[in-house]
């Protein structure tokens, strides 16, 4: 198994081009929008350290294929949840760690009972800085909680990397480097501990009652609504449907610190810090 570092997380949105609207305000560089054959659209917020940011739309809803629960091992359908997730408002939706080996992965989260779902394969074509075309091609192992109907997980092989990695699109007037960090709020965060120390393959430390994974040289941070709301200064996702993602923290050395509340950035908190500096 491949050492783990956060791969990217989705951030899922009702109109993408007013979405990458909003992140260009902010100092981002965002890729040409691609299309999925499953009816969803993207563009991305790459980072030097190999991390990114998926901006994603329900673009032809037509064409999004259901989960298939009923098939051996079941099929989970990244277009359905997306469709799914949105219909309840924006936000970060999935994270996703790195991987090199989906089969091995979906076997892991099967016997962890992370679901039990078969690996996905899919490619598709990217926009290169010069206007040609690329292919680029990854395989998936997903992991799910019946206690977190709002936040999926997976794994991602990123199968031919020199064709998705674009230094171009890694430049960032903001002087953003990478992400530092992907905040869960939930009511009692032990209780999603073993979930993530099966997907993740690490053991937490404990905090003011959260919890935090050392991730590669990225965090994951889950913390209880009063926390969240006493750190940022903004009030914490609604836990109705159970836990939830709600921030990133991005870092870089030039990158001024603040906030962007999630009514002002598409349903996700955007908080922004120095590398050398301490959390936002």
């Amino acid at each position: 198994m491949t050492k783990r570092q956060i791969d990217h997380i989705v951030h899922t949105v009702t109109n993408l081009d007013a979405a990458a609207a909003t992140y260009e305000a902010l100092g981002f560089t965002l890729t040409p929008r691609a299309q999925h054959a499953w009816g969803t659209a993207n563009r991305l917020v790459q980072f030097p350290d190999r991390s990114f940011i998926e901006v994603l739309e329900i673009e032809r809803p037509e064409l999004i294929p259901e989960h298939g629960r009923d098939e051996t091992p079941p099929r989970f359908s990244f277009g359905a949840y997306s469709r799914e997730f949105v219909a309840d408002g924006e936000g970060l939706s999935m994270l996703v760690l790195s991987g090199d080996d989906s089969r091995g992965d979906a076997q892991r989260f099967a016997e962890a009972r992370l679901g039990g779902y078969a690996p996905f394969d899919f490619e598709r074509q990217a926009r290169q800085p010069d206007g040609s075309e690329v292919t680029v091609a990854f395989s998936l192992a997903f992991a799910t909680s019946e206690a977190m109907p709002r936040a999926a997980c997976f794994t991602c092989h990123n199968r031919f990397p020199q064709n998705f990695w674009k230094p171009q699109y890694q430049q960032h007037a903001n002087g953003a480097e990478g992400l530092a960090e992907v905040v869960m709020v939930a009511n009692e965060p032990i209780e999603q501990r073993p979930f993530f120390e099966s997907f993740a393959g690490v053991a937490a430390t404990t905090e003011d009652g959260g919890l935090e994974y050392a991730i590669g040289p990225h965090r994951l941070s889950i913390l209880t609504p009063q926390t969240y709301a006493a750190r940022f200064g903004q009030p914490a996702p609604s836990q109705a449907q159970g836990p939830r993602f709600a921030a990133v923290v991005v870092s870089g050395k030039s990158l001024a610190s603040g906030v962007t509340p999630a009514a002002e950035a598409h349903g996700m908190l955007i908080a922004r810090q120095a590398s050398s500096a301490a959390a936002a």
